[in-house]
């Protein structure tokens, strides 16, 4: 293509000085435009996390100081009753009485179970319901039903821990927790012989003060996990539907950040393990409120950057204009000089180096006429030289 524009005599537009002007303004305006805002948009980018993520941990110390220190009480106060020695004979006939009266003093809680090591049901006792449980319970923990109450019975039984669980029930404000607590055998303490588990609601005083009435952003929420992810309360606007969030990867020994998915909506959260139980604690905000002022200073950005471009098109056409009208001037006039036309001049235009190129172009055609001129002399006065008298004589010479 190139070749075939040489032989035409036209330039390809890339070769062009003009379009050579107008690309070189464009880059130069706008490529380190866009290199510093680049660099300011990354790094605003990152300021912009870790000031989130700080924010998240100070409110997640908070909340957890608040949720450790009301679940040690919990904690506390059911440990109290199982170290009593009525409780740890694992007899109904001796713990029913101990049953009732702590649930009596203590209003949070509603019922209380306790099991055996295999799961099996001793006593069953509610609270304001002195008839409800006079005799022993029957039944076992279904395992294979009801996996996430197993699995944390189970794990009680194991690690000699409390635990913290939640019912499925659909409904938020029926939710309950679950509060167990090993019983040790009164002759060997370090030996468990079963499981106290004391229903605790949700919309409880404590838990609800917590939970919904902590100061949080607008735009972030707060939720209450139990040990599986199912959500048993929150602060903010959830997705809706949302019952739990996929917990299997998180880590149970720090404050972690993580980004999760919320019915097709990305948040970035802090998380981390409820001291006291195994409950989880999650604070979150849509990243893309995150990073709001960045996706405001990206379309600032943007529209520099388009003034930018239609500054550096029209100053780079404006002056390839002129520098170019001077080159094809000059261009024209060196072509009637290949042509034999030396009488012709060049305008002088201003005092750039254009100019200076046409006033040598004027003096190199100054001396060519010169030259040309003297070459005329000197070729008349050969001619006349070489003529002889007889010549002039003779009328028929020169006819």
């Amino acid at each position: 293509m190139a070749i075939q524009d040489e032989k035409s005599g036209k330039i390809a537009w890339y070769r062009r000085i003009g379009n050579r002007i107008v690309i070189t303004a464009i880059v130069a305006a706008v490529l380190p435009l866009f290199l510093l805002g680049g660099t300011v948009a990354v790094k605003v980018r990152l300021d912009l996390v870790q000031q989130t993520i700080a924010s998240q941990k100070n409110t997640m110390m908070s909340l957890l100081h608040g949720f450790g220190s009301l679940f040690q009480n919990y904690r506390r106060q059911i440990e109290s009753m199982v170290n009593l020695p009525e409780i740890q004979s694992m007899r109904h006939e001796r713990q029913i009485q101990i049953i009732h009266d702590f649930l009596d003093q203590q209003k949070i809680y509603f019922g209380c179970n306790i099991y055996d090591l295999e799961g099996r049901k001793i006593l069953s006792a509610v609270r304001s319901d002195h008839d409800f449980g006079k005799r022993p319970a029957t039944g076992t923990i279904d395992f294979a039903g009801d996996p996430g109450y197993g699995k944390s019975f189970l794990n009680v039984v194991k690690t000699r821990q409390a635990a913290l669980f939640a019912n499925d029930t659909s409904e938020l404000h029926e939710k309950k927790l679950f509060l167990m607590v090993p019983i040790s055998d009164f002759v060997n303490p370090d030996e468990v012989v079963g499981v106290i588990s004391c229903s605790i609601s949700i919309s409880s005083p404590d838990i609800h003060e917590i939970v919904s009435s902590f100061p949080i952003a607008e735009n972030d929420v707060l939720i209450l996990l139990d040990r599986n992810g199912n959500v048993l309360s929150a602060q903010g606007h959830l997705p809706e539907g949302l019952r739990g969030i996929n917990v299997e990867k998180v880590s149970r020994q720090k404050i972690e950040s993580i980004l999760l998915d919320l019915a097709g909506t990305t948040y970035l959260g802090t998380i981390a393990a409820l001291p006291g139980s195994e409950g989880l604690l999650l604070v979150a905000r849509p990243r893309h409120l995150v990073l709001a002022f960045l996706n405001q200073l990206l379309l600032d950005l943007a529209l520099m950057l388009v003034v930018a471009f239609v500054l550096a098109v029209a100053a780079g056409f404006f002056m390839s204009r002129s520098l170019a009208e001077g080159i094809s001037i000059l261009v024209d006039a060196i072509r009637n000089v290949a042509s034999g036309a030396v009488s012709h001049r060049v305008e002088v235009r201003g005092e750039d180096e254009l100019a200076a190129a046409s006033q040598a172009f004027n003096d190199m055609l100054n001396t060519l006429e010169k030259h040309r001129m003297m070459d005329d002399i000197w070729h008349n006065e050969w001619e006349s030289a070489q003529k002889t008298p007889e010549d002039d004589s003779n009328p028929e010479v020169g006819k």
